[in-house]
């Protein structure tokens, strides 16, 4: 069973998505099992957003729609057929052009 400690949280870390656009977004984060319930965020522009707890569930789709000017636009979706991945992140790719991705490296600075 493992070395577990009394109180320590259990399954995967919760999912982050970092908004770097310059746009607030919104979206759907979806899991593998009937016995998880997606979750809908909401991120304002260079914020991130933290999921308050997925247990066992594995990331299969996440979703956004990005808020610009030129109206609402659909990021290309992050999808998987069932990832323990947690940090993902919004970037803008082209004009209009958006892409919701995995994070593989953490060299941005946090915000307080």
């Amino acid at each position: 069973m493992g070395n577990r400690r009394p109180g320590a949280p259990s399954g995967y870390d919760p999912v982050q998505i970092y908004n770097s656009t310059s746009f607030n977004a919104s979206g759907v984060v979806e899991y593998a099992s009937i016995f998880c319930s997606n979750d809908r965020y909401s991120v304002q522009r260079d914020e991130t957003w933290r999921s308050s707890g997925r247990g066992v569930c594995l990331v299969t789709k996440i979703t956004a729609t990005v808020r610009t000017p030129s109206g609402n636009i659909e990021a290309e979706p992050y999808t998987s057929s069932g990832t323990s991945y947690s940090q993902f992140a919004i970037i803008q790719v082209g004009v209009n052009q958006f892409r919701v991705t995995r994070v593989t490296s953490a060299t941005r600075k946090c915000r307080k």
